[in-house]
Formats: C-alpha cells, structure tokens, sequence
C-alpha cells in the first residue's frame, strides 16, 4: 500500500473517525488504531478520533445523571402503583424500575473506581460487586428505552424489534427509543464534536451487531450536525450486512445518510476516499471494498481488498485516552496476522470470505511486529493478539524474538488446539509473557470433530492442556452444542470432556451451533444430513439459517437445549460474570487478572470474600402492587419468540409492540400474591415476599443471614 509523496492538501483535510457504542468499556477497539496508522503514514494528519462507546457510558455515569435516573424510576414505580391492572410493557417496565431501589447517585462512580484502581480491582470480592453494580445501572438504564434492552454492558439481540429486519432498522421510533438511555450524551457532548469542526470526512467504526441500531441513528445525527462532510460507516458489522442482505440494495435504505460504505479490510479504502476528498473528486467508484450510492451491487460479495501485511504501515495507539476506560491498566489489541491458515472448518464463516471460511492467512513481518510491540509498550504492558488463529510456525518465531528483543509484555490470544504445543512450544510462549490462551475446542465427540473438519484429536486435547498447565499457562475453552446430525449423547460428551479434565482448565463457554449462510455446511447440506436450508421469513439481513434435517424436522440454534444439558451446563460454569468482566473469555479484565494470580484466575480464597465495604447492599421495597412475582419475564419474551420461530418467521418491531400492550390473561395472575414487600439483591434480581417473610428476614440470625448470603452468592446474585 505504498503511496506517492503527499500533496500539501492532504494535510489539509479534517476528518473525524468514531466508535460506535454499545461494545467493551474496558479498552478501544483497534480498527481504528489501523486506519490511523495507514491515513497519518499518507500524510493524511488531520485527523481527530473519538471513542464515542466510552464517552456515552462515562457521560451517562456521572452522580447528576445517575440521580436523574433514580428519580424517573421511582415515579415510573408510583405511576404503575396507581393502576389497578397493567399491560405486559407496564409490567415490564415496572420489574426494571424496582432494580433502581437500594442504588445511590455514587453507586455507579464507586464501581468505575473499583474497576480503575490498581489496588481494589485485585480484590475480587470488591470487584464482583462493582460488576453487578454495573450490569444493574444499565439494566435500569433501558426503562428509557426497551426496558431489558441491555445484557452484560451490550445490546440484547433479541428483544422488542428485530436486528435482521431493515423495516425495523430503517424504523425512526425503534431506533431513537432504543437510542434514547444515551441521548443526554448524543445531544450534548456528541453534537459539540460534529459541529466543533468543519469535517472533510467523517467515517464510523462498526464492528459488532450491538453496535448497529446505534451507528444507524448516529449517521441521521452527523448528516443533520455535518452536512458537508463525507460520511462513511466500515467494520466488520457493515461487511457481514453486505454479505447477508436478502437485497444488496437494502444496504443503501440503511445508511443513506452515508456517501460511502467500506466493506472489509479498510486501510487502502479510506485512503481512496480521503484522496477523492482532498482532490476534490467524487468517490470512486473502481475501488474494491468501495460502495458508493450511485453504484450497483451486482452480488451481495462485492471485490475485496485484502491488505498486504508486509506494506502497511503500524497502528497508532497514541490516538486514544486509554485513561478513560474502565480498567486500571490498558490492554491493547495487536494483529500480528489476519485470516486463518487452517480455513476448513465446516461450521466457519467470517467476514467477506470468497469460497474459504474466512480471508486468506498473512502474517506480519516478525520484525515489524516486534517494533510494533516495542512501540505498544509506551501504552501498555498487557497485549491480546486479535486474530482469527495464529500459524504455530509463526507464532514461535514472534515468542522467540519478544525474548530476544528483551521486550517485556504479557499477552494472550485464540489460538488452535495443535500437537504443536507437545514439542517444547509452550515453555517458549511462558518465556515470551503468554498468561492465557483460548481455544475452540468446538466438541467432545471425535465424529463431531470430524464432520466439523476440525483437524484435532479429541485424545490428544488432554496432553495438549497438561502442557499449558505445567508451565503455568490458563486455557480457556470454547465449543458449541447442536451441529446438524449431533446426538443428545454427542451434545453431553461436551459436557462430560469438561468435567473429566477440570484441573486443566479455567473458564469454559459451551454456545448453540450458529448455520450461517457462508458456511461449507450451507455450501454443502447433503453432506451433513440436511434435506433443505431456509431463512427466517422477516429476516432482510440473513444472519443465520434453519433447516431440515433427514427425518424432515425443522433444526435451529438451541435445539440441543433440554433441561438436562442445561444442568450439564452449570456444572462447567465456574465465574458468573461474562465479557467484558472478569470471567469472559479473551476479556481484557480476565487477561489482567490472569496475569496477575495466574492459572487459576481467582484465588479459592478470594471468590467467596464478602467486601468489607460493599457497593450496594440486599434491601427491601414495599410495594402495593399486586403479583409482582408473576409480571412478565424473560421466559415469556422467549415463549411469545418461539411462536413465531415455529412458523418459520421473526416477530417484528411492530407485532411485538402489539403483543406488550395487551392485558396478559386472567389466568397468568390468577392466584397472584398480595401487596407486599420486595426484597432487591446487589445484581438487581429479586424475589416476592409476604409479610410475614419480610419481617421474619428482619428478625432473622446472624447464622441464618450468613447461610442465605453463600447460597445467594452461588447463584449469582451476590
């Protein structure tokens, strides 16, 4: 990607690059560390960046805010409390106004200051809490918008509208409801950086589903804000829309406000564009990875531009206050290689693939990732390699010469289940500062394995994490249940590998097979006992498949889930938190905390300890309202789902709004509890109480107190 000397315009050009909320409040993303590097390297210097996914959350934090909150929740509680019968959404929306009740205006600040403090995020029982404080404050965030909308600090995929449909996307009051938690940031802070400047460019960094609805809105905002400037969304989000759309024309009835859109790899893309903009010259139209309104899109995989690994110039990490997010150290995200070199598993299917899983496999120049890396060390110490799976030959080489530089980092990455690691390689990774590695362990059953074409022997797995145990190495591992043709006993033997080899690993995470429309099992469907694959009728944006298997059953993501397996399940669940805390797999706060205690992530002795001063404490609310304990609930959002998934069809925007304004029937409150008092735990979770119950708990022992404390901790609510 070398270029010609810079003009002197180029320089001139003002542009603006965004990350779009909602994703990890833990650290930047680093698409757009790479296009930096690649647009200040072409003399392209005027550049501003901003992590608008942080600065919404740490906007929305403040005490003022938080009050602010706390007192629309407790007139939403009188309000409801008034009302002699409630629709399903007043039901609703009144169980996430009671999750505001025992917070405090500082709730949410102290809880930032657990995560930043290099001394109180190492206590976990502290950090615990300020994780449930967290998840909670934004739990109570969504009753200004769809209540329930949030899960784990990001978006919930599926809740009121739907995320594969464009009517929904393309819907001005789904999209600024769902916005609307965030908008005393979008139209304060937001808009004084949009106007702040006369921008040339303005382009939107969009990597992850949840990030979407927001990027939408955002586009509608810049355009009103920004009128003149070139605005262009990219990501890996926008190439699997392009890749997915039903329609490829669709793409343009979602980000119309745009006058470009970056579909996969993007340095040399955004290049093209700014030079059309400092040239003065419309977008181009010739440019792989280029789509421009004005153009076609013959096929839903338009030309691709994959970068040569060997020419690009290094990422700029400079750009990012890595002060603002929630950790107390940074951890940043390097790509030392880009693709798969093994690209034949079955269930694969990432980015803008051509007829292979993902994009072709390169790695960067050992040499320049150690300069690379040497240049991360002004920021960070803690590296994770973000790549799709490192070569072991290459890798070996980059831990050699991390030792032989004398760079001093620790790191972690995805990596493949290799008998590589038998032949004195990880002793070498230890050496070079590795401190976890997480694998797709995919399956317990070798036929499985085998359909999957995952290239392992289930028996040499044992061997492989012994090794990484030994030197002190944590294994995470990952897999998935529900492969066309996998038995209920193939799904248990997961399970079971798990449990048989629990001192080898750390964290584990067991997913739903995911049929997506790049996969060689969509490919190919003979071939693994499927008679006919089908999409979701409402599904524009074909994210994922259903089919029929050889008896003609209608198959799809988490049908393997019997209460059986889901018992199976929490025997491998060891921490109750998941990305971005502690507990998640690849997260950077597991990264430090494996960094920090090792192997075993937590101390036995610490993931019990009770805060000697906790954030937020079990209280109890009395409440006059009648059968809270049978108010709508998740379990009723998944049945009114499935409903619809029976007829081969996604509830839309629209009927699902329908179906929370009714009056649930007599018969789901019949027998419903008396007014009465809820008792409100630290995660926001509670339970009904009577009277007689709530004054027993106030009365209750010392021991009787502690008893109920452990067990409610064990079930996570603590």
């Amino acid at each position: 990607m070398p270029r010609d000397t810079p003009p002197v315009n180029r320089g001139a050009v003002r542009y603006l690059l965004i990350n779009v909320p909602l994703t990890d409040p833990t650290g930047p993303y680093h698409s757009i560390s790479y296009l930096v590097g690649a647009t200040t390297a072409a003399g392209f210097t005027g550049v501003s960046c901003l992590d608008a996914n942080i600065a919404a959350l740490n906007h929305m934090a403040a005490p003022d805010q938080v009050t602010s909150l706390l007192e629309e929740c407790r007139a939403i509680r009188s309000n409801l409390e008034q009302k002699d019968r409630l629709t399903r959404a007043e039901q609703w929306l009144y169980r996430y106004a009671i999750k505001a009740c025992g917070l405090q205006p500082s709730s949410v600040q102290r809880a930032i200051h657990v995560m930043t403090d290099s001394e109180a995020f190492y206590d976990y029982g502290l950090y615990r809490q300020a994780a449930l404080v967290l998840k909670r404050w934004l739990e109570i965030l969504s009753v200004r918008g769809f209540p329930g909308q949030f899960e784990e600090l990001t978006l919930r995929h599926r809740n009121v509208g739907s995320l594969s449909s464009v009517v929904d996307l393309t819907d001005p009051e789904f999209l600024d409801r769902l916005v609307n938690p965030f908008a005393p940031y979008f139209d304060s802070a937001f808009t004084d950086v949009l106007r702040g400047q006369g921008w040339d460019f303005i382009g939107l960094s969009v990597n992850y589903l949840a990030q979407l609805p927001f990027a939408i809105n955002m586009c509608r905002r810049i355009k009103a804000a920004a009128p003149d400037a070139l605005l262009c969304v990219g990501g890996t989000e926008i190439s699997d829309i392009v890749k997915c759309l039903r329609d490829p024309a669709d793409v343009w009835r979602l980000f119309g406000d745009c006058g470009a859109i970056i579909a996969g790899e993007g340095e040399t893309a955004i290049l093209d564009l700014l030079e059309a903009v400092a040239d003065g010259r419309p977008v181009p139209t010739d440019r792989p990875g280029i789509l421009q309104p004005a153009a076609t899109l013959p096929t839903a995989r338009p030309a691709v531009n994959y970068e040569n690994l060997s020419a690009l110039p290094a990422p700029r990490y400079d750009i990012w206050d890595l002060g603002q997010y929630w950790s107390p150290e940074p951890v940043v995200l390097y790509s030392p290689s880009r693709g798969c070199y093994w690209n034949k598993c079955t269930f694969c299917d990432y980015g803008l693939n051509t007829e292979l899983p993902t994009s072709p496999s390169r790695n960067r120049p050992i040499e320049a990732a150690i300069d690379e890396l040497r240049e991360i060390t002004r920021f960070a110490r803690t590296v994770y390699f973000s790549v799709d799976a490192i070569a072991p030959a290459y890798l070996r080489k980059l831990a050699r010469a991390i030792v032989d530089s004398g760079i001093q980092i620790r790191w972690s990455a995805e990596l493949r289940l290799e008998r590589t690691f038998l032949h004195d390689i990880a002793p070498e990774l230890k050496d070079s500062g590795c401190v976890a590695i997480s694998f797709g362990y995919e399956s317990g059953s070798q036929r499985i394995l085998d359909l999957i074409n995952k290239g392992v022997r289930l028996t040499d797995v044992p061997s492989l994490l012994q090794e990484l145990a030994r030197v002190g190495i944590g294994a995470q591992m990952m897999g998935f249940i529900g492969f066309p043709g996998e038995t209920p006993s193939e799904a248990e033997s997961t399970y079971d590998f798990l449990r048989a080899h629990a001192p080898l690993w750390t964290t584990a995470g067991i997913g739903d097979f995911v049929l997506t429309p790049g996969a060689i099992v969509a490919k190919r469907p003979a071939d693994f006992g499927i008679q006919e694959i089908r999409a979701l009728d409402g599904d524009d944006i074909v994210r994922a498949l259903y089919w029929l298997d050889g008896e003609g059953r209608m198959r799809g993501i988490g049908e393997q889930r019997t209460p059986a397996l889901e018992a199976l399940a929490a025997q491998v669940v060891r921490f109750k938190d998941d990305r971005p805390f502690v507990g998640g797999i690849d997260s950077n706060h597991s990264i430090l905390y494996f960094a920090h205690y090792g192997p075993s992530l937590v101390p036995a002795e610490q993931r019990e300890r009770e805060p000697a001063d906790p954030l937020v404490r079990t209280t109890v609310y009395e409440t006059p309202a009648r059968g809270v304990d049978r108010f709508v609930n998740a379990a009723d959002f998944d049945a009114f789902f499935r409903t619809y998934l029976a007829r081969g069809r996604s509830a839309s925007f629209r009927e699902t709004l329908a179906w929370l304004a009714e009056y649930p029937a007599d018969a789901e409150t019949e027998g419903a509890s008396l007014p009465a008092a809820v008792e409100i735990y630290p995660s926001g979770r509670f339970v009904v109480l009577t009277r007689e119950e709530a004054q027993f708990e106030q009365d209750a022992s010392p021991a009787y107190r502690l008893a109920k404390t452990l067990m409610l901790r064990e079930s996570g609510v603590l």
